[in-house]
C-alpha cells in the first residue's frame, strides 16, 4: 500500500508539472501492478469497499492544489528514506545479511543514479533530484551494509 501512494503521488507531481511523458512511464505500469495486487489483498481480506473509498478521496485531495503535490512528494521521500533506515537498523542490531539480497539493493542504486540522470536530461527538477540523491545514498549504504555483514558471515564460518 505504501509503495502505491508512493508512485501514486510521483506520477501526479509528474503531471502536474508538466513534465514530458518518459520522464514518468515506467511508474504507471508499476501502479497497476502494485494496484492489482492490493485490490486482490484487499478482496480477500474483506476490505475492498472502504478502500476504494479512501483511495477515490485521497486522490481528489491530493490533484487539489501545488502546495499539497509538493508537500506529498517531500513526505514521500521521507517516508522512503525513513524505510531505508529502518532495514538498515535492522542489519545493524542482527549483524546477519544472509537473507537479503545485495543484487536488489544494487539494482535500487543504480536505478535510482539512473532517475537522477533522467532528472537531470528531461525536467531538471531539484526535488525530483534531491529525492533520489538521498535514496541513492541510502541504497548503496544498505548495499554495503549487506555486504560487509555477508563477508563478516563468511570469515566466521
Amino acid at each position: 500500500m505504501r509503495d502505491v501512494v508512493r508512485y501514486i503521488v510521483f506520477v501526479t507531481y509528474q503531471i502536474y508539472h508538466e513534465y514530458p511523458v518518459p520522464a514518468y512511464m515506467e511508474y504507471p505500469v508499476l501502479i497497476a501492478q502494485d494496484t492489482i495486487l492490493l485490490l486482490l489483498i484487499l478482496h480477500y481480506n474483506g476490505n475492498l469497499r472502504q478502500s476504494v473509498i479512501y483511495s477515490a478521496l485521497g486522490w481528489q485531495l491530493l490533484t487539489l492544489q501545488k502546495w499539497i503535490i509538493d508537500l506529498a512528494m517531500s513526505l514521500c521521500t521521507f517516508i522512503s528514506a525513513g524505510s531505508k533506515f529502518a532495514q538498515l537498523q535492522c542489519l545493524w542490531e542482527s549483524k546477519d545479511s544472509s537473507h537479503i539480497s545485495a543484487l536488489s539493493w544494487t539494482i535500487s542504486s543504480y536505478t535510482c543514479l539512473a532517475r537522477i540522470f533522467t532528472t537531470i536530461m528531461t525536467t531538471g527538477d531539484l526535488q525530483v533530484m534531491a529525492r533520489f540523491i538521498v535514496l541513492t545514498i541510502l541504497n548503496g549504504w544498505v548495499t554495503v551494509t549487506v555486504l560487509y555483514y555477508r563477508q563478516g558471515c563468511k570469515k566466521l564460518d
